[in-house]
């Protein structure tokens, strides 16, 4: 037996003594001042049983107390069911109906424990524990039976098919990209699996780990090139932005009003030409602190192409959340629509932030004063971002675009009552809705009869450079 296990024994017992020899004490006490008083009219034979009796009962009452202790529930660390918890929860669950397990995994934890210390990594995984518990009851499911089952994963049973918890799986990663806990940025995956494929939970649990390590080997594939060395990355994208070395394509949205709106997309260039994409150089921007620098390039440039090109299209450019509330970018914007009359009512900026900013009334101050300088301003990704939903109330915006999955999964019954409901009250604000990644014409279809204004995707028009823009649109 190892020496931890004989230890922890030990300790169980003397707890288990603390405990029970108190409640001893006070029997033993009330049975001796009830029995002294007819100790010589009692037989031999009956104080020998009471003995033995006490003796089997203190014994089977200790039995059960060390027992007790055994039989653990939640994980001490991330304060979830146990592993052996929740195999048995799952075994009884799967002979009721169909039932789905989902996987969620905290991709990072090792980098985490490392960096910031076991301790840490620990608080990060309770923490995510709570938060995952806390958004399944936002979204209508009580008492999931979560459980930590290695590592960083979790494990979640929910009642029904694959099918119809799908959606919540996506929603749940969207929600969780990017997230921080304690100032500690962590990395999810997960994945989705019922008991279509068979009852016996230990296989389907294998399964499931196998799943989410062919999607996550799907998404390393799926990287543009090779990775490249941090330290050589942020030189390169330095020097990127400071010698104005990226390109810009566009991709058309349709509207019926009589402009076009071309949203753009941007790419830096490295080494020999290397192409550096977004999902590289945004975090290296936001470490570094150059968003405004990156954010008045892009804007220059925009508005020298609107000068250039007297054809009245609106161009959208992104802005760092940082940027937006910058009193020097303010300044130059100002310099450079004001300079500019082409471009006024042609530049167009997309606010998305995933953290409130609680000064609402001077952040729409803000807004207003950009567009009295010209510019156009849209808030993105309504219907995942909370804070968007939240700023409806409190700025005064021209255009309220919907998050990408509402476009991806338009034809899906719910996300269709969603945005329904969503582009009536946009609408009802009077401001414009807009709605991205439409990728054929029968979803193309569907989001004009439900009333969306501006429509982007595949369906409308492929992502070209400045010198095919005006051919894409059909």
């Amino acid at each position: 037996m190892l020496y931890s296990k004989e230890k922890e024994r030990v300790e169980r017992f003397k707890l288990a003594l603390r405990m029970g020899l108190p409640i001893f004490s006070l029997t033993l006490l009330i049975a001796f001042i009830g029995l002294s008083r007819y100790f010589e009219t009692i037989p031999i034979s009956f104080f020998v049983t009471s003995i033995i009796i006490l003796t089997i009962m203190i014994y089977f009452i200790f039995y059960l107390i060390s027992k007790g202790f055994d039989e653990r529930i939640t994980d001490p660390i991330s304060h979830a069911f146990t592993r052996e918890y929740l195999l048995s929860i799952f075994k009884k669950e799967v002979t009721k109906g169909p039932y789905t397990l989902i996987l969620v995994s905290i991709d990072n934890l090792h980098d985490i424990n490392k960096r910031y210390s076991t301790i840490n990594g620990d608080k990060v995984l309770k923490k995510f524990a709570e938060w995952t518990s806390d958004f399944l009851q936002e979204k209508g499911f009580d008492k999931v039976p979560i459980g930590h089952f290695k590592g960083g994963d979790l494990i979640i049973g929910l009642s029904g098919k694959k099918a119809d918890h799908a959606t919540l799986l996506d929603l749940l990663c969207i929600k969780a990209e990017n997230k921080m806990i304690d100032d500690i940025e962590i990395n999810i995956s997960g994945a989705i699996i019922d008991t279509t494929l068979t009852d016996d939970i230990d296989q389907l649990i294998v399964r499931l780990f196998e799943l989410n390590q062919e999607l996550k080997a799907q998404k390393q594939e799926s990287l543009e090139d090779e990775e490249i060395d941090p330290s050589e990355l942020e030189l390169s994208v330095m020097n990127a932005i400071r010698e104005k070395r990226f390109s810009m394509h566009f991709q058309m949205a349709k509207i019926d009003d009589g402009l076009d709106i071309a949203e753009s997309s941007i790419k830096l260039f490295g080494k020999q030409g290397k192409l550096i994409h977004q999902k590289s150089y945004i975090p290296v921007i936001n470490r570094l602190g150059l968003s405004r620098e990156f954010d008045t390039l892009m804007l220059e440039y925009l508005v020298d192409l609107s000068a250039r090109h007297d054809h009245p299209t609106i161009f959208a450019l992104t802005l760092f959340p940082s940027t937006v509330r910058n009193q020097l970018f303010i300044e130059k914007a100002q310099i450079l629509l004001s300079n500019n009359a082409s471009a006024k009512g042609r530049i167009m900026f997309i606010l998305g932030e995933q953290e409130y900013y609680s000064r609402t009334r001077h952040y729409n101050d803000l807004l207003q004063s950009y567009r009295r300088m010209g510019a156009l301003i849209t808030l993105d990704r309504l219907g995942i971002y909370q804070t968007t939903l939240l700023y409806l109330k409190e700025l005064e915006v021209d255009v309220i675009r919907f998050d990408q999955h509402y476009g991806k999964k338009i034809m899906d019954n719910g996300y269709q009552s969603l945005l329904r409901g969503l582009n009536i009250s946009v609408h009802h604000l009077g401001m414009k809705t807009w709605i991205k990644m439409i990728q054929n014409h029968d979803a193309e279809i569907l989001a004009q009869s439900i009333g969306v204004d501006y429509i982007q995707g595949n369906s409308i028009a492929k992502i070209v450079p400045i010198e095919e823009l005006y051919n894409e649109v059909r």
